[in-house]
């Protein structure tokens, strides 16, 4: 054997066994890198979920991956599809496919387990969408009112009555006092029950050198209907005397000839809501 065909064959040999240690050390090399790490995005899953995947780039959430949401996808490719991926079923637990949405949105809705939604076993899809061509803003599935309207029917029917709040109008909304991802207080308005009526009722808010105890104690509603009353200016009581004998039970002996069908109490205490002249609210 010549010199030259003895150096090819070494050469050879020494290539060869180079290559067959690298295959041994790195097998991942020679092996297809699963799916999941190579960060799919809506084009790799739009192969088999197309219209999804069209949709899904006109949408706020188009900068993510789908497994941000959906989570390792290499068993439902190898199955051929099926249920063996995250797909927020109706099955899954509601914490489980709202702890995926506080991912990403945990600094704007922290306390969301502990709203009356997170309680209830609410979930985020409840309310809202991600695959939908026509969504309402925030992504909700209709309107905000509607929205709430599906499971607050007997709120809603409040909002018929003559004296109400203009929800109808489209001057407020129900997330004007109300946080729906945040915890409640007792009257379930968003913060103090008068700190939230406050916002738009800002005459009423003082401060006063002499305050009405029942707006700073018991807020607003322990005169007032939250949603819409029959009553004039949305009162608990027909009658103004029975709302206010109904706190008010001991008075001026004098006071013993007005009764509640004429008297209207506000006809003299007419600073109800507070005064800085007169600690009985006169004129």
């Amino acid at each position: 054997m010549s010199m030259k065909k003895i150096r090819l064959t070494y050469g050879l040999a020494v290539v060869g066994s180079i290559l067959t240690a690298v295959f041994l050390l790195f097998p991942t090399l020679s092996a297809k890198t699963p799916f999941s790490k190579q960060e799919p995005d809506s084009e790799n899953c739009g192969v088999c979920h197309e219209d999804m995947a069209k949709i899904f780039q006109l949408t706020p959430h188009a900068a993510n991956s789908c497994i941000t949401c959906h989570d390792n996808p290499d068993t439902h490719l190898e199955e051929g599809g099926g249920p063996n991926i995250f797909a927020f079923a109706a099955e899954d637990l509601a914490n489980e496919k709202s702890q995926k949405c506080l991912t990403c949105h945990s600094i704007d809705h922290a306390r969301f387990f502990a709203s009356p939604h997170g309680k209830s076993s609410m979930d985020c899809t409840s309310c809202h969408v991600i695959h939908m061509e026509k969504t309402m803003p925030a992504l909700l599935k209709t309107s905000a009112l509607k929205t709430c309207n599906i499971c607050h029917q007997d709120v809603f029917a409040q909002f018929q009555l003559n004296e109400r709040h203009r929800l109808q109008e489209g001057i407020l909304t129900c997330s004007t006092c109300h946080n729906p991802h945040e915890p409640a207080t007792r009257e379930r308005l968003g913060g103090f029950k008068q700190e939230s009526c406050l916002t738009c009722h800002t005459d009423k808010g003082g401060p006063f050198l002499y305050e009405h105890e029942a707006s700073r104690i018991e807020g607003c509603t322990s005169c007032h209907e939250v949603h819409g009353s029959s009553n004039r200016h949305m009162l608990t009581h027909q009658s103004t005397a029975d709302l206010c004998f109904s706190c008010h039970g001991v008075a001026p002996d004098w006071h013993s000839r007005f009764d509640p069908y004429s008297t209207n109490c506000t006809v003299c205490h007419a600073t109800i809501h507070g005064s800085n002249l007169s600690k009985i609210f006169l004129k």
